[in-house]
Parts: structure tokens; C-alpha cells; sequence
């Protein structure tokens, strides 16, 4: 990189022009790709005294000389590499960025950082500025100088300078330090746009600690098939509770880094995403291992107590408050018990979707006019009628006579209204689960409150309920081509046969 050293004595640069007086001074040629490709400055001095005007042109040159000096901010010796870093900050000389070239992309930047250290190129880049190593700048003066003289070039000279700039621009590609970004930068740019949910949000974070504890906070670029294949392999390895994790776990962590990285590759911080052909171990388990385990009916009546007795001696902020949630969470677990639906279907019902007088419950994801989040289902399948048990009606009418008095909302359980648009229905009472009632009911893994669908089935079997009436109330798609098997689907055109067989179900005693 050239050396530019200022003169000496009392060089001031002020010309005369007529009654005016102006700071003139050529540019050296090998600086005037840092001015936007100027021969001379030429800036009117604005005092009207002799002492002023020397003022303001000695300001103009020693910002001009630091410019060309690079001493702006001053190198830093790193001796583990014996490398000599630099950050240069023109922000406060320049009005006009400068414009590098890289990766066919033009930056335009006034603070740059040279060093050959990664871990210096990669904090300073945090810090705003443009990081490039040693032999990239050389060869950016070069480019820029070389863009100068093309548009004055021609014939044989033009030709040969352009393939001089294709040449420079390649060297800088080959040059240039490895992006600064890793899971632990990315991640929050990924959240800021997508606004997962906060469980979302802790799941990435102990995913990625996780693999940064195994391999390292690298750069993404650096991360390679090799390293997600090895994780993997670590993964299958870990035991908690002298368990191995299961193999639909090490998939869900492994999904969640290849998620990351194909957000990386969305936003251009890495070419490609590596894990897109890393594959998680097959499920080798019993099919009766891989899924939720029903609760005995045992567990569901203590389950109902626990919940009931922790929920009534809660501390609530107001009395409204209390009625509400408390109300809301009870209910929902009757409704989990007896009607075999999902958290998520029961928690986000309106007051219009139960039908009291015909004893049925509209599972829909149709838009109202409600001023809540929108309804999710799992599927096509999941829109559906779902009757109402003898047992549940009585808590059920009374609930939602207490709701009208109480809200204005439209929902069957206000207080379980989500604050956030991704946010979930069901995240209050799957939160009372996993920190306060899972202890008391059961120690089996898997068993979860999922597990309640799974109770309700076991006991439709034990009536001798149809397997295409029982897929038609859970909401699961039904193998049968039958014209019956039809019928299920449309709501509550069989509701009075699903009450006959409903009725019979004990989900509780026994």
C-alpha cells in the first residue's frame, strides 16, 4: 500500500481567486480513489481575516493528511498471530463513502479494519466496520485505482485494464476473511424477523449452546456436513435420567440447527445450507415407545385433583382475574378428558362454537371478527363436530354463563388469550404441566398432557366405538371409503349416534 508522508514547513494551500480565497491542493494519484477519483481539492474558505482563513485550511489538511496517513485510529499489535491490526474511521473526513468491492457486491463504507487476526476482523466487523485482511487491501487500492483509469483507457489499454480489474476482484474473493457470523449472531437477526414463540426461542438457544460447547462459536462459513454429522453422533450418546435421549429428540435439535443455517443462507451469510443432508438415526423403538403413552385412569383423577387444588390456591391479582383463569383452566381439562381433542383445538374455542342445546362443539379454524389470534388446526381433518359428554355439560354451561358475566372477549377461555401473534392458546395450562403437576402424576417421559387423547381412545375402544366414528370426533384421517366414513366428516350430521357412543365412555372412574 502506498506511503504518503505530508510536506513539511508552513505549507497552507490558500489561493487567491478574484475577492475570494479558497484551500486548493492536488491529491497525490495514488490517494484519489479515496476521493471519488478528484485531482485537487478546491473549497472556499469562508473567514474574511488572513488568521481565520489559515485556520480553516490547516483543519482541511491535517484531516486530509490523516486520511492518507491511515492514522486515524491507531494499529494494534497482536502479538499471538505477530500481526499488526488496524481500524480507520473516515466517517468524521469524508461526506462520501468509499466503495469496495467483494463477492460482485459494492460496499460502501467510511470505517474499514485490516488485520490478518479472524478473531480481530471478526469483532471489529461487530463494531461496524468493513474487515478485511492485508493482501485484500493491497489488492482493493489496486482495483480502485485501476477503475479510475479504465474510463480515460482505450483500444487495447481499455481491454487490458478490465481484465486487470477481473483479476483484482478475483484475488479479493480468494482473500477475503471468512464472514463474521455464527449461531450466536445470527440467531437473534433470525428471531427479530420470524418472532418465534419464547419456548421457540430458548429451544434454539440450548441447541445451539450445545453445539458451540462441541465444536466452538465458528464462523457459519466454517461449519461443515462433518460437524452436524457429529453432533448428531454426540447426541445419540447423551443420557438424562440414565436414558438416552430419543431418537425423534436428536431430529427436533437437529432440525432446529438446520433451520438456522437455512436462515443463513436466506439472508446470504453462508452460500449453502450444510445440513440440509444430514439425517437424524432412525427411530429403531417399539411403535409403542415412539408415541404418547395414555394416563391410566388413576393418573386422570389425580391429575384433575392436583390441578384443581394448585389452580383454586393460586394467587391471583384481582378477583376477576382469579374467576377467569382459574375457571378457564378447570374447565379446559374436563373438556381434554372427555372429548379426546387436542390442547390446542379445546383452548382456542369461541362461545359460538359450543352448541349447549344439541350437545356438540365446533372444532374450525374460520375466520371471525373476534380481536384475538386465529384459530390453528393440524389439518384439513381436524375441522370437525365433537360431541358433548353428560358428564362435561353441567361444568361446561355453567362456565360459560360465568364468561359472559366476566368478559366481552368471545372466547370460551379469555385468560388464555396469547399476548403474541405466534403465540398459543394452550401455553398457560401446558406450562401448569411441566412445572407443577408432571411431578405429582407421573414420572414416564412419555406421558404428557397430550396424553389425555390418548386416554380418551383407549376408553372408546373399551365401549366398542367404531374405528371410523372414533377417527371422525379426534379429528384423524380414516382409511375407511365408506359412504359412513363420509358422513363423520360434516360436522354434526351424525352428532345424535357419536352422543349414543359417547355416553357410554368412563374416562375417569374405574
Amino acid at each position: 500500500m502506498t506511503q504518503f508522508t505530508p510536506r513539511s514547513g508552513k505549507a497552507n494551500y490558500i489561493k487567491s481567486r478574484g475577492k475570494h480565497f479558497y484551500y486548493r491542493r492536488a491529491i497525490p494519484e495514488a490517494f484519489r480513489w479515496m476521493f471519488d477519483g478528484k485531482t485537487e481539492w478546491n473549497i472556499k474558505l469562508e473567514s474574511a481575516t488572513e488568521a481565520g482563513r489559515r485556520v480553516e485550511a490547516g483543519a482541511l489538511a491535517h484531516q486530509h493528511n490523516k486520511a492518507m496517513t491511515y492514522n486515524v485510529v491507531e494499529p494494534t499489535y497482536i502479538p499471538e498471530t505477530d500481526d499488526l491490526a488496524m481500524r480507520i474511521d473516515w466517517s468524521t473526513i469524508f461526506k462520501h463513502p468509499l466503495k469496495f468491492r467483494r463477492d460482485g457486491k459494492v460496499i460502501e463504507t467510511l470505517k474499514i479494519a485490516i488485520s490478518d487476526d479472524p478473531e480481530y476482523l471478526r469483532q471489529a466487523e461487530k463494531d461496524g466496520f468493513f474487515a478485511m485482511s492485508r493482501d485484500e487491501a493491497f489488492n482493493q487500492v489496486d482495483l480502485a485505482q485501476l477503475n479510475q483509469a479504465i474510463p480515460k483507457a482505450e483500444g487495447v489499454e481499455l481491454e487490458l485494464n478490465e481484465l486487470k480489474a477481473a483479476n483484482f476482484r478475483r484475488k479479493i474473493d480468494e482473500v477475503a476473511p471468512a464472514g463474521s457470523d455464527t449461531l450466536r449472531t445470527i440467531l437473534p437477526k433470525m428471531h427479530q424477523q420470524n418472532q418465534p414463540r419464547q419456548p421457540t426461542k430458548e429451544g434454539h438457544y440450548r441447541t445451539i449452546e450445545e453445539f458451540i460447547g462441541l465444536h466452538g462459536d465458528l464462523p457459519l462459513v466454517k461449519i461443515s456436513k462433518q460437524h452436524l454429522s457429529e453432533y448428531v453422533a454426540h447426541l445419540t450418546k447423551v443420557r438424562v435420567r440414565n436414558m438416552p435421549l430419543a431418537p425423534t429428540t436428536v431430529k427436533q435439535r437437529l432440525d432446529r440447527l438446520v433451520a438456522i443455517l437455512q436462515f443463513a443462507t436466506m439472508v446470504e451469510a453462508v452460500p449453502y445450507n450444510v445440513g440440509k443432508t444430514v439425517k437424524a438415526p432412525k427411530d429403531t423403538r417399539p411403535l409403542g415407545d415412539q408415541t404418547y403413552k395414555p394416563f391410566t385412569k388413576l393418573e386422570v383423577r389425580k391429575l384433575i385433583d392436583v390441578a384443581t387444588d394448585i389452580w383454586a390456591r393460586r394467587r391471583y391479582q384481582t378477583h376477576r382475574t382469579q374467576m377467569s383463569r382459574m375457571t378457564d383452566s378447570i374447565t379446559a381439562l374436563h373438556l381434554l378428558v372427555w372429548t379426546g381433542a387436542r390442547p390446542e383445538e379445546i383452548c382456542q374455542l369461541r362461545l359460538d362454537d359450543v352448541d349447549l342445546d344439541r350437545m356438540g362443539i365446533m372444532i374450525t379454524n374460520e375466520t371471525d371478527e373476534i380481536e384475538a389470534s386465529d384459530r390453528k388446526l393440524k389439518n384439513e381433518e381436524s375441522v370437525r363436530g365433537v360431541p358433548i359428554h353428560n358428564a362435561l355439560l353441567p361444568r361446561l354451561s355453567e362456565h360459560m354463563e360465568q364468561v359472559l358475566q366476566v368478559s366481552n372477549s368471545g372466547l370460551l377461555f379469555p385468560s388464555f388469550e396469547p399476548m403474541t401473534e405466534k403465540g398459543r392458546y394452550a401455553t398457560p395450562i401446558g406450562a401448569d404441566w411441566s412445572k407443577h403437576f408432571r411431578a405429582q402424576i407421573t414420572a414416564d417421559p412419555q406421558k404428557v398432557l397430550y396424553s389425555l387423547r390418548h386416554s380418551w381412545a383407549g376408553e372408546s375402544v373399551r365401549v366398542g366405538m367404531s374405528e371410523t366414528m372414533r377417527n371422525a370426533i379426534m379429528g384423524h384421517k380414516s382409511d375407511s371409503k365408506s359412504s359412513s366414513a363420509k358422513r363423520y366428516r360434516f360436522h354434526f350430521e351424525d352428532l345424535d349416534n357419536q352422543l349414543e357412543w359417547v355416553n357410554k365412555m368412563d374416562c375417569i372412574s374405574g
